[in-house]
């Protein structure tokens, strides 16, 4: 699957990205407007503060492990995986589609924070990724939904500008590989984060 990824990737950025930034950029302000609103689902802080709130409300308030658990797990999966693709950001340099429409560059400047050279990986794809397989994991269903979702967020992304589809495809497998990770890592450590069929979690408590 990794190379997979990677090949597609490279693949994308070959062929189809220039074409995808080139047509995205000839759209209407309406179908820009319905898309704008779409890629603020995949802002990290609303779900960085929900989940804590989250984890604290049921670790101290509740006093329920599972649910704790799982509050934990759903900010750890968004947080460690934006820090992961953040450093990759840093690290490729990759050009925006911005910078491809006003001055015609379409490459990477390795190691700078600009936004304009941080395209790659998509921060909002990785966020999404995370938080949709992160819900499925812990919840157990609503798959096709969480799938629409997270497929409009990330198509959103390319809509508007902000990223080539090579970006958003490794962010939000980046986001699901870490988030899968970290589920491991909590079903080996204790009562685990999956909810669904679990006839204790109204009484799971803390010791």
């Amino acid at each position: 699957m990794p190379l997979a990824v990677v090949a597609a990737c490279i693949t994308s950025y070959e062929i189809f990205d220039v074409r995808a930034a080139l047509f995205c950029a000839s759209l209407g302000p309406g179908t820009k407007e319905i898309f704008n609103f779409l890629t603020r689902f995949g802002i990290s802080t609303p779900y960085l503060v929900a989940t804590f709130a989250g984890f604290i409300y049921f670790r101290f308030l509740r006093r329920n492990q599972l649910l704790a658990n799982a509050a934990a797990f759903l900010f750890l999966a968004v947080a460690v995986s934006g820090l992961a693709n953040d450093l990759i950001k840093v690290v490729v340099g990759r050009s925006r589609p911005g910078l491809l429409l006003s001055k015609g560059f379409y490459g990477f400047r390795p190691f700078t924070v600009k936004y304009i050279y941080n395209s790659f990986p998509s921060g909002h794809a990785n966020t999404i990724g995370s938080l949709c397989y992160g819900v499925y994991l812990v919840g157990g269903r609503f798959q096709y939904a969480l799938l629409i979702f997270a497929l409009a967020v990330l198509a959103s992304r390319v809509v508007v500008g902000a990223h080539f589809p090579s970006d958003v495809l490794f962010g939000a497998y980046l986001g699901v590989v870490v988030t899968g990770l970290l589920a491991d890592s909590f079903e080996k450590r204790g009562p685990g984060i999956k909810l669904r069929g679990r006839k204790d979690l109204a009484g799971e408590s803390l010791p």
